[in-house]
């Protein structure tokens, strides 16, 4: 049992210095567990350093830049704990409007446009063009294309690029990317739409670790991620909750008031805050805290006699 309490001590956080994968220049390099291919240059755009956030090429970052630097484009190709094109566009979009440079961006339209990465397919991903007045940039461009149980957002900046000319240039840089065939999902993307009402929280405070919780948890969250991997994600309709924090985002699966998940950063690591099934067969009202991170791994936090806040769960991150 001294393993289980010492794997709840052992806190999910968020993954530190990347490793750089060596490419040859002017070679293609493939993504073993997608078949994506990028080449050594796409659209005009010369690809520069490969780097890996993990040991399996789980959480990858590819970049791109024009030989005059006036446009640049950062590949991000990673596994998701929940598989939503529009949770993760909402990550995405929350850090270019967090970043300095980008503060000021304004949409080229309301929300973002769903599209087919191939002629005749479905509407599977979602994109964004911003202008930007003012600043080192003229415009900036966001994309995020589903494939298969992973995901590949594409961001793009440039100085003297229009937002209607980076559009056009963003276009032309997905259709470049080699897709596999036979991966792409069937499904139509669409943007999250904010929670009917905010869940409100009460006083949660740890409740002392128990080998049997500790176990179950994790035994839930496997089952979790599993289920998450395996089911329709058409069936679970996402919303954003109104708790606002830089360094993630709290979503709801179909309009839940007694759970919710925080999707960490947005790169596809997030934690589910949900009942405690013993606490439930017991008459308890305690909660369990699991990270379900890129690889697909599970990690069981301590637990709270009461639904935590969303700013409790981060300090245990942190």
């Amino acid at each position: 049992m001294k393993w289980m309490l010492a794997a709840v001590a052992m806190c999910a956080a968020v993954p530190g210095a990347a490793r750089d994968l060596t490419v040859p220049a002017d070679k293609s390099w493939q993504h073993a567990a997608t078949g994506v291919v990028l080449r050594p240059v796409i659209d005009g755009l010369a690809r520069g350093g490969i780097s890996d956030a993990t040991t399996g090429e789980f959480d990858v970052t590819v970049q791109y830049e024009l030989p005059d630097k006036s446009a640049f484009a950062t590949i991000y190709l990673y596994k998701p704990g929940i598989d939503s094109v529009g949770m993760w566009f909402d990550r995405s979009q929350a850090a270019i409007q967090r970043h300095d440079q980008f503060r000021h961006a304004a949409p080229a339209t309301i929300d973002p446009v769903a599209f087919a990465i191939r002629a005749g397919g479905p509407a599977s991903a979602l994109r964004q063009v911003y202008a930007i007045p003012g600043g080192a940039y003229r415009s900036t461009a966001l994309a995020v294309v589903p494939v298969a149980k992973w995901l590949v957002t594409v961001r793009m900046s440039a100085h003297t690029l229009t937002a209607d000319q980076l559009d056009a240039q963003l276009t032309r840089f997905l259709s470049a990317i080699r897709w596999p065939a036979d991966a792409m999902p069937a499904r139509v993307a669409a943007p999250l739409a904010a929670c009917a009402s905010d869940l409100t929280f009460g006083s949660a405070r740890q409740v002392k670790p128990n080998g049997g919780d500790v176990l179950i948890a994790l035994m839930a969250g496997m089952a979790q991620s599993t289920a998450k991997a395996a089911e329709d994600p058409e069936a679970v309709t996402w919303c954003r909750d109104g708790f606002r924090a830089d360094s993630f985002g709290v979503y709801r699966a179909n309009g839940s008031t007694d759970a919710y998940v925080m999707a960490v950063q947005d790169a596809g690591r997030v934690v589910t805050v949900a009942p405690s099934l013993i606490g439930k067969a017991e008459g308890r009202g305690d909660y369990t805290i699991t990270m379900t991170d890129v690889d697909g791994s599970v990690q069981a936090l301590p637990s709270f006699n009461t639904m935590p806040a969303p700013r409790q769960v981060w300090a245990l991150l942190k």
